[in-house]
């Protein structure tokens, strides 16, 4: 009889790390409370939302009960109307009934922004894999707390609410359509169009997600996802011109023609109009040059807003030397068609630190820079993310103490 020869055992899959991503949204909520405090469970002094929640309680659109500020509202027919997208007052219905204008609606945006973080990145390790841990921790981190993130989550008010939100949903309708799934994509971003519709834009940018070929090499068919990206956000956006027509009568009216604002602001629109190429070079600047200011021989941020290249210098590895992979280019071409309306805009978003417009298009901006950081040496890429944390946490402190209220 033969000798048997010894079974070879199959080699031993190779030890993961922990699980990346636990850890991550630790250290996040551990600075945003090393940042806030208390603060994170109080109401904003801008708690718009709050107000718009009431409102509907009562069985009406306008409010119904008279805020202590009424900065950005739209004031039709003595009656006081919110005029930003109505989704993030759905999130805070629970709670107004309990605690009425006292509704923590900052720890409502905290906790929103830190389900951002975990969606943001499941999408990036979807897109780029998650044997890099450290690049891909360098990238959450950015995101988090290296972007006007970072102070607008802990601080709240209605501006920073809805941004975030939109942010929040315009990370996980990028991660389904990395995973595959068209309709879960057209949904969050059909909400998209009910809280900040210019993080809509990043619809091109899922479509090209779901229409790559698979591992496979199969490709999905062109027209369900057409269907399945379009009919929700065609369905926000008629829900939201029903909304309007209900309100103003007009199904395009928005509000914001009888918004509050400043006489400066009003002598810009009432030269230039709300969207003008003559904003442009002001917001360029703004975007991409403008440092802090020195007073009394110290630097303090300018609350007209600096560079993304210093408030979130990771975004520089975009420009690393390489080779772009279509992936890059679609993230790149997205972030830019998302900034483009802030742009064009006459506010530059007075008050805030670094630039909060570019949250509609930072996911898509982080992951086109992630290329470059794939590449660039880890040294580099640790050193900007510390210099973005940093920078970050300075902003939340700047903003803690100059404009809580």
């Amino acid at each position: 009889m033969p000798r048997r020869r010894p079974s070879r055992s199959a080699p031993a899959a190779p030890r993961r790390g922990a699980p990346l991503l636990p850890w991550l949204l630790l250290a996040v909520a551990a600075a945003w409370m090393a940042g806030a405090g208390s603060e994170l469970l109080r109401s904003s002094h801008w708690a718009h939302y709050v107000y718009l929640a009431d409102a509907w309680l009562h069985g009406q659109l306008h409010l119904a009960r008279t805020p202590n500020d009424a900065g950005d509202m739209a004031v039709v027919d003595g009656r006081l109307y919110v005029v930003f997208g109505p989704f993030p007052a759905v999130l805070l219905l629970p709670l107004v009934p309990v605690f009425k204008r006292a509704t923590p609606d900052v720890l409502v945006l905290a906790l929103t922004a830190l389900a951002g973080v975990a969606a943001f990145h499941r999408a990036a390790a979807r897109l780029w894999g998650e044997g890099d841990r450290l690049r891909l921790a360098c990238l959450t981190l950015t995101f988090a707390l290296g972007t006007a993130l970072h102070y607008g989550a802990p601080m709240g008010n209605v501006w920073l609410h809805a941004q975030i939100t939109a942010t929040t949903l315009q990370c996980f309708a990028l991660w389904a359509a990395a995973a595959g799934r068209p309709w879960t994509a057209g949904v969050l971003l059909g909400l998209t169009v009910l809280t900040r519709a210019t993080t809509t834009l990043a619809l091109p940018f899922a479509a090209w997600l779901l229409l790559r070929p698979a591992g496979d090499g199969a490709r999905r068919p062109w027209a369900r996802v057409a269907l399945a990206l379009v009919a929700p956000v065609a369905a926000g956006a008629a829900l939201h011109a029903l909304y309007n027509w209900a309100r103003f009568g007009n199904p395009l009216d928005a509000g914001y023609h009888y918004i509050l604002m400043g006489e400066a602001f009003e002598r810009r629109v009432a030269e230039h109009g709300r969207f003008s190429l003559h904003f442009l070079p002001g917001n360029l600047w703004g975007w991409l040059a403008r440092p802090p200011l020195l007073e009394r021989g110290a630097l303090v941020p300018d609350p007209h807003g600096m560079s993304l290249f210093l408030t979130t210098p990771f975004l520089a590895l975009a420009a690393w030397p390489r080779r772009w992979t279509a992936l890059e280019a679609w993230a790149a071409a997205s972030a830019l068609l998302c900034f483009a309306p802030s742009l064009f805009y006459y506010n530059d978003g007075w008050v805030h630190f670094g630039q909060r417009f570019a949250l509609d298009g930072i996911a898509p901006a982080l992951l086109a820079a992630h290329g470059g950081a794939r590449r660039a040496p880890p040294w580099l890429v640790v050193a900007l993310t510390v210099w973005g944390v940093a920078v970050g946490a300075w902003g939340l402190q700047w903003f803690r103490a100059s404009f809580l209220h």
